[in-house]
């Protein structure tokens, strides 16, 4: 798991989008699909620049939106980190 960085609950991502780095990979975390079928979306990138600037190869996930989705994406993106910064 990401050590020291809590991810938020299910409403958070109702509204919010969490972005976030960790041992040198950027993250972030958002609600994505249709209204009727959420879906919780990871994406993963060498930092260190901003989703938005960065030239780096994006490494996108969906989950389930809930709470188990937030911790199967917690899981993922520690294992993106590993692949990532090696």
């Amino acid at each position: 798991m990401l050590e020291n960085i809590t991810l938020y609950s299910i409403p958070y991502y109702e509204r919010n989008v969490f972005k976030g780095s960790y041992r040198g990979m950027n993250f972030r975390l958002q609600k994505a699909g249709e209204d009727g079928a959420p879906v919780l979306e990871a994406v993963a990138w060498k930092g260190p620049f901003i989703y938005e600037k960065t030239e780096e190869e994006k490494y996108i996930r969906q989950f389930e939106f809930s709470d188990e989705g937030i911790r199967a994406a917690s899981q993922w993106l520690s294992e993106q980190q590993a692949i990532i910064v090696t």
